[in-house]
């Protein structure tokens, strides 16, 4: 099998998360003991994937300093997105940089679970997952189980499977060539450039494009979802050195990193605690504290603190 690259947009700039977008990305913020990126780029290394390229923008530089630092192994290349025209503009922009298969993960979502049913699917695939209100999604249209069509955001939706932010492309070179078409064609939803649309053009192409159905996804967009999804993802992936046991009641699922200080605190549950951060006499529940953040005397539920946090 040839090589994946993976294209990572990440550009966005997460108004609905501030103010803790106000000093990075919403791909640097943290949930359950570690940037989003970092589960991003865990889920491609144990796809095989060893080459990403990264579409930046608002707050690119702790982003691309955190990669070059954590995953010097990886092939990387950062290109910036200087007007936010879409998710399909941001993909385009990747076209010098990748040729041959490429697989695209955006750089907000999380997706718990195998992604390897979607690259060794045989033939372009996207992931997909049931959803209540399929209206704020793009979506995809079967028949016989077979994908005959792509929907942005319908306020009709004809089906209730909606696209999740994950998609696997044989050859890239396909993918880019609709997507010129349809920027050529000056085609927009809410004046943005769609993927979904260049999907659809790969299907009147004669492209085959097969859905494969994902457990679970968390589009980390708001602070509800963030520490919906740390609640999760710490039953599933608790992290607790024993050192901190010492001096401290803990209350499972959390995850604390080994790097942080943690003095007569009461933590959890659902507390996630990353790098570097310092806590002295806390008491939180369901709480993230993003890393480097000091924090003393404390008495929180439901919360994200990050280091400019009153």
């Amino acid at each position: 099998m040839s090589q994946y690259t993976a294209i990572i947009p990440a550009a966005g700039k997460g108004v609905r998360l501030l103010p803790f977008t106000a000093h990075c990305p919403k791909t640097m913020l943290s949930v359950a003991g570690k940037p989003i990126i970092a589960h991003i780029l865990h889920q491609l290394e144990t796809c095989g994937i060893r080459k990403a390229v990264f579409i930046v923008g608002y707050q690119k530089e702790p982003l691309i300093e955190y990669v070059r630092t954590h995953y010097s192994h990886l092939e990387t290349v950062f290109i910036e997105q200087t007007e936010l025209k879409g998710l399909g503009h941001a993909v385009y922009l990747a076209k010098n940089a990748v040729s041959g298969p490429c697989f695209i993960l955006l750089g907000d979502t999380i997706i718990d679970g195998d992604l390897r049913p979607l690259i060794h699917a045989g033939t372009n695939a996207v992931g997909v997952k049931t959803v209540q209100d399929p209206r704020r999604f793009g979506v995809v249209e079967l028949q016989q189980g077979r994908i005959v069509g792509f929907e942005e955001k319908p306020e009709h939706p004809k089906s209730n499977l909606a696209l999740i932010g994950a998609y696997s492309f044989l050859e890239a070179g396909q993918l880019f060539s609709c997507l010129e078409e349809v920027i050529k064609s000056g085609k927009t939803v809410k004046n943005e450039i769609q993927l979904t649309d260049a999907l659809s053009c790969l299907l009147r192409r004669g492209a085959d494009i097969v859905p494969v159905k994902m457990a679970d996804w968390f589009d980390c967009g708001t602070v509800e979802i963030m520490l919906q999804t740390n609640r999760i993802l710490l039953k599933r992936h608790a992290f607790l050195p024993e050192k901190f046991l010492r001096n401290n009641k803990i209350i499972s699922p959390c995850w604390i990193d080994e790097s942080a200080v943690v003095e007569n605190c009461v933590l959890g549950p659902y507390v996630s605690v990353g790098e570097g951060a310092r806590l002295e006499g806390c008491s939180l529940e369901d709480v993230i504290v993003s890393p480097n953040t000091h924090l003393n005397g404390r008495k929180e539920k439901n919360k994200i603190f990050d280091p400019y946090s009153k």
